[in-house]
């Protein structure tokens, strides 16, 4: 797992509960995120890479150089430079799909930026939530971001966390609320009717972009759709299991 946050790039794989990172920033390039990865992971094995990016993804692609990076990201070959196959994800929609559990769920990250992902009934709908006015004079990213609680003090940053996170939660009616991100560790106490998630638990999500992992998601335009088998949704052996699903719930209510 490669998660290209705005303060870190951090890397975790899969038989290990280890972390590593190193910083990330506004001038940070493709090619130095590469290298970056390569030293920091010299001793690792592994076979394949997903990537949390903190940008829009279409169909797994990025279309949109990112707001808190440096630029090239679009032109660069993830896949060459690794010399591994690599899947991409919105960085939230991410940590959403490392926290579901079936329904409706609500993922909100603070970290240097803040970003979103809703869950609804096995889709990822990632959120841009950056920009959405929060007050007559601010907007989101004034007031919820890692900035924001330096320059503000935390029982401020506290607070408007809060009444951001009641604010979404009355917008999206989920039955679950997941908070990450770098910062969720320095709210006390969470918001009402929400749990917490390290950015350790990202690598649950990174799995899940794989085929045999217990859920399994595929891009669809900006959106993922999630299998609970294994298998792509649509696929002969997720129709198969569906079909003996509803069998079997159809002889049981019988």
């Amino acid at each position: 797992m490669i998660d290209i946050g705005g303060s870190s790039v951090k890397t975790m794989v899969s038989d290990r509960e280890e972390m590593r990172k190193f910083p990330s920033g506004p001038t940070l390039t493709p090619k130095q995120m590469v290298a970056g990865v390569k030293a920091a992971t010299r001793d690792w094995t592994f076979d394949a890479i997903t990537v949390g990016f903190p940008g829009l993804v279409e169909n797994g692609q990025l279309v949109r150089e990112p707001l808190n990076l440096g630029g090239g990201w679009l032109s660069f070959d993830l896949a060459r430079a690794f010399d591994r196959p690599v899947r991409i994800i919105n960085d939230a929609a991410l940590h959403a799909l490392a926290s579901y559990e079936g329904g409706r769920m609500l993922f909100v990250g603070f970290g240097t930026s803040i970003g979103a992902a809703l869950v609804a009934d096995d889709v990822i709908v990632p959120v841009e939530l950056g920009l959405v006015p929060f007050t007559k004079r601010h907007r989101f990213m004034t007031r919820l971001t890692k900035q924001a609680r330096k320059e503000s003090g935390h029982k401020r940053w506290q607070r408007s966390v809060h009444e951001a996170v009641e604010l979404l939660q009355d917008i999206f009616w989920p039955r679950d609320t997941v908070i990450g991100g770098g910062n969720a560790k320095h709210l006390d106490p969470l918001p009402a009717g929400a749990r917490r998630v390290s950015n350790q638990d990202g690598i649950v999500g990174a799995r899940r972009l794989w085929e045999g992992a217990d859920y399994f998601a595929v891009p669809y335009g900006t959106t993922w759709r999630i299998s609970k088998d294994g298998a792509p949704p649509g696929s002969p052996t997720s129709q198969a299991i569906a079909s003996s699903r509803a069998a079997r719930k159809l002889r049981t209510s019988g």
